[in-house]
């Protein structure tokens, strides 16, 4: 499904990342691990088309997207919820949400789109008119998460997802994923 082949980025003259290869295949789930500074956001960041590849190739169902803008690779179910949540602040939580779903153009399947991600985490449903940057730390995560899961990714990144959270809401974002239907069509999941 996602093939990175020997890529290379840069920050200018400064490379942060050089000849990384991975395949994600279809129902699996990758995490990328290494200390702070190794470039995990960049690959993340390279494979969503918000960095420029210097040199390699990202394919996507074999073809390929490494000169892809990156709203068409969000189009396409390529889709990364960010370290750090980046959520809007002053926007609600629905309003966040209906942003995570701004390739979705059918009125009627937006709402569905939001009724799901209201189904796997019925807290924000609770708080959908309460503006994002008033929420604990664990709801704006939920916040983030449930806006990638707006686009209805085919793949979603994740990027550093258990920052700065209590270990019982790590546990609790970890098993949302589980009760996501059809994993092995829907999520491929890096972190």
């Amino acid at each position: 499904m996602l093939e990175v082949q020997r890529i290379r980025a840069a920050y200018g003259d400064v490379t942060a990342i050089w000849d990384i290869s991975l395949s994600v295949e279809k129902g699996e789930v990758v995490a990328v691990v290494g200390p702070n500074g190794a470039g995990k956001t960049t690959l993340l960041n390279t494979i969503s088309g918000l960095v420029s590849v210097v040199s390699g190739d990202i394919l996507l169902d074999g073809r390929s997207i490494t000169s892809v803008p990156a709203h068409r690779r969000a189009a396409m179910g390529l889709v990364q919820s960010p370290e750090g949540r980046k959520l809007f602040p002053e926007m609600t939580v629905e309003e966040n949400l209906i942003m995570g779903g701004f390739t979705c153009r059918d009125k009627a399947k937006l709402t569905e789109r939001l009724e799901y991600v209201f189904g796997l985490f019925p807290k924000l449903k609770e708080r959908r008119t309460q503006v994002s940057s008033t929420l604990s730390g664990g709801e704006q995560q939920m916040t983030a998460i449930a806006r990638a899961l707006m686009a209805s990714p085919h793949i979603l990144m994740l990027d550093e997802p258990s920052l700065g959270l209590a270990p019982i809401v790590v546990f609790q974002s970890i098993r949302t994923f589980d009760h996501l239907p059809r994993p092995e069509d829907l999520l491929r999941i890096a972190w």
